[in-house]
């Protein structure tokens, strides 16, 4: 699979310059939700002062960050009065319909940009922590935590989570698993869409409670079983005849990737469908953008770790005995998702 139209090389020091400076932008959108700002102007809160207050921001500074949120399109100013940019408005806004402010402020800007500060180590194949994976150290020993981390990853994956039970039919199947699901976003959504199928979902045991509650709360854990270990070294429970893999294989390294293609392989009867879903760039690595930055983040403290193209996702099931099915894309510019079945 390839995509025409990638990206113009550079000409202009000011495009330079723009990636130079990029992470301000970064910082100052994370600082606004730290304040939940954007709320606070959709509550009323429209003049300077009146943000300083409801924020507890002296005006002096406030009016600093204000100016840089302007000048990234976030919100407006009309007569000392500021709104939030449509976009804002739906994204960013206590209650708001598409609401994911903890994914941004958490899993970007407390995860993300905290793992970014290890690329160069990552990059000289140096371990981050030595005993365990990047991601469950830095989540669970450095702070972050792993259950408001969990939360903040499924209010971010619900959208994604129903758009791909919508595009991905499981009518006729019985049992999902679930392989590294975290807090549960995928399996509730193809249970939502699939009334007869039941799921088990395997991750480490530190998200266990926080996807049973979420189960709990959309009225499906009579259907959703747990079972918590590490997907590449726990043995996994079987009767299932589909398993899902989102994100989980940039997560790994690339022998683990095969170990991951091989226990679905084992788990599957015959007619069984694997479905690998993650940040993946053309087969050429030349785009999406998004898909190739969040490959960068993959690398942290995994020296093995794969830049993911649709040619190995489908070459690593093949070689694990499945017939690949197809690679689309699922999150335009960001996911794809490969489907490949075991032979009868």
């Amino acid at each position: 699979m390839t995509h025409a139209g990638h990206a113009k090389p550079l000409e202009d020091v000011r495009d330079i310059s723009a990636i130079t400076y990029g992470f301000m932008a970064s910082k100052a959108l994370f600082a606004a939700l730290d304040f939940d700002l954007f709320t606070h102007i959709a509550r009323g809160n429209e003049s300077a002062a009146a943000l300083g207050q409801a924020t507890g921001i002296a005006e002096n500074r406030l009016v600093t960050l204000l100016a840089a949120l302007k000048s990234l399109g976030l919100i407006t100013e009309d007569n000392g009065r500021f709104g939030n940019a449509p976009a804002t408005s739906k994204f960013l806004v206590a209650g708001a319909p598409g609401d994911f402010r903890d994914y941004v402020r958490l899993v970007n800007g407390a995860f993300g940009y905290e793992s970014f500060r290890h690329l160069s180590t990552a990059l000289r194949g140096e371990r981050v922590f030595p005993d365990r994976g990047f991601y469950e150290g830095l989540i669970y020993s450095a702070g972050i935590g792993g259950d408001q981390f969990s939360s903040a990853q499924h209010s971010g994956s619900l959208g994604p989570a129903r758009l791909m039970a919508k595009r991905i039919d499981l009518r006729d199947r019985k049992r999902l698993l679930d392989v590294g699901g975290g807090s549960g976003a995928y399996t509730l959504a193809f249970c939502a869409a699939n009334p007869l199928l039941k799921a088990t979902i395997l991750d480490f045991p530190q998200t266990v409670e926080t996807a049973r509650r979420y189960a709990r709360q959309s009225g499906l854990n009579d259907r959703v079983a747990h079972a918590a270990g590490n997907a590449v070294t726990t043995d996994w429970p079987g009767g299932h005849d589909v398993v899902l893999m989102s994100y989980i294989w940039s997560a790994v390294g690339k022998d683990d990737v095969a170990v991951l293609a091989r226990r679905a392989f084992n788990a599957l009867p015959a007619g069984g469908l694997v479905l690998v879903h993650d940040f993946m760039v053309d087969d050429g690595r030349r785009e999406p953008a998004f898909a190739a930055w969040y490959l960068l983040g993959s690398i942290f403290d995994n020296p093995t770790a794969v830049c993911l193209t649709p040619g190995f996702v489908e070459g690593a099931l093949r070689e694990a005995g499945f017939k690949t099915e197809e690679t689309e894309v699922m999150l335009p510019g960001i996911t794809m998702l490969t489907r490949a079945t075991k032979p009868a």
